[in-house]
């Protein structure tokens, strides 16, 4: 490819064809020169450059990075590539991680095992589906825990994270969370209320078949409002919804555009009820053996990595998915026609008065205690605690290891 436009983007089908060819890294120097120079140069020439620079590095790891891929990476915004690139540079060559994505590796259902077990150093995987093996990872998930996506990404980034949330996986799972990007959770709905009134009240939606991740505090949340919770894996939820098997799923916008449900949903309803987030992880032996220098600038790696994915994410919603505040007219959205249904805070208190953790705790009381029993406390009522001293701030993005 040396096309010579400066406009042009690459297409999905030409970033899959020259990843399967030359590897991830290079799809991504590809989008890269086509960005800036118009063209894409000789990536054979690359590959061999960066082949040379793995074999001199230091310390050789390999990332499962799952379904992530240079072709879905706009839209989603794992900044999962944008990690692996920024502790090469910072290390000066000494790191060299070899990304094993688009599910070349491990699922997201095992990716964890696979880096506790040491088949893979380092691993991508949504924290719900991450909780198939590690099942600490839902620790965040209670619904209505968090006003807006900034609490949950304050709570990453804090000292408190610590004792909540990384400490745990550390002493439990012998894993180091290392950064995490995403969204709010909302349902989209299937086909079938095409023609509904946009849905704005749990009386609308009683006995509709949900589709759910594995999250018992999700599960909770579809119970609570009247739904009908069906597990179903994320590769089977496509199909799902097209066949009816469900009506409707719970999910966050971005995955959803990027395996195409949009084209097979009516209405987005932006409930926000819990945090959707890819969480990138190492094994604590692998990164235990690192001299302090280098595990510095593995943590500064993802510090960066955090704060780029938490403006990509609402850039990517604006520009590519459209469900942002002020969506592109070609976006994902837009270009489907689904109902973008928001709702101000008085509607939204008849779902927090059926499914919120705090005023529903029956619902929440055996997965209070699985989750308890494994950090050794009070987690939700910790959290909560948390979560009102930075309600409606700002992001804080500090530095949680120091």
């Amino acid at each position: 490819m040396t096309q010579n436009d400066p406009k042009r983007e690459l297409t999905r089908r030409e970033l899959m064809s020259i990843t399967a060819k030359y590897g991830a890294k290079a799809a991504l120097y590809a989008i890269f020169c086509q960005t800036t120079l118009g063209f894409v140069p000789s990536l054979s020439k690359y590959v061999m450059s960066d082949a040379q620079a793995a074999t001199n590095a230091k310390y050789n790891l390999r990332y499962g990075a799952t379904v992530i891929s240079p072709a879905n990476e706009p839209r989603f915004q794992t900044k999962a590539y944008r990690f692996v690139e920024l502790v090469e540079q910072m290390s000066e060559g000494e790191v060299s991680i070899q990304v094993l994505d688009a599910r070349s590796a491990c699922a997201e259902s095992n990716c964890g095992t696979r880096v506790a077990n040491g088949v893979l150093d380092m691993g991508n995987s949504s924290a719900q589906n991450l909780a198939a093996v590690l099942p600490y990872a839902i620790a965040l998930d209670f619904t209505y825990l968090w006003k807006d996506r900034t609490g949950f990404y304050n709570m990453l980034f804090s000292k408190e994270s610590e004792k909540l949330y990384r400490g745990v996986f550390r002493s439990r799972y012998g894993i180091e969370p290392l950064f995490g990007n995403g969204d709010m959770r909302g349902l989209f709905m299937g086909l079938k209320y095409k023609d509904h009134p946009p849905i704005r009240s749990p009386e609308q939606l009683k006995g509709a078949k949900l589709r759910i991740t594995n999250s018992e505090p999700i599960r909770a949340f579809g119970q609570g409002i009247g739904m009908n919770p069906i597990p179903l894996a994320f590769v089977e939820t496509l199909e799902g919804l097209k066949s009816g098997i469900v009506d409707a799923a719970e999910i966050y916008a971005a995955p959803a555009t990027m395996a195409g449900m949009h084209k097979v949903c009516s209405q987005w309803l932006a409930l926000d009820f819990c945090p959707g987030f890819e969480l990138c992880f190492i094994s604590s032996t692998v990164f235990d053996k690192f001299p302090d220098r280098i595990k510095e600038i593995f943590y500064e790696a993802a510090w960066q990595a955090m704060q780029e994915g938490y403006t990509g994410v609402l850039e990517a919603n604006n520009k590519l998915v459209g469900v942002g505040p002020d969506p592109a007219p070609d976006s994902d959205f837009l270009s489907a026609g689904i109902e973008n249904v928001r709702f101000t805070q008085e509607e939204l208190e008849p779902f927090k008065e059926l499914s919120a953790a705090d005023r529903r705790p029956e619902l929440y009381s055996g997965i209070r205690k699985k989750l308890d029993k494994v950090a050794g406390l009070d987690i939700f009522g910790a959290l909560q605690e948390y979560e009102a001293t930075i309600s409606g701030k700002p992001l804080n993005p500090e530095k949680w290891w120091t």
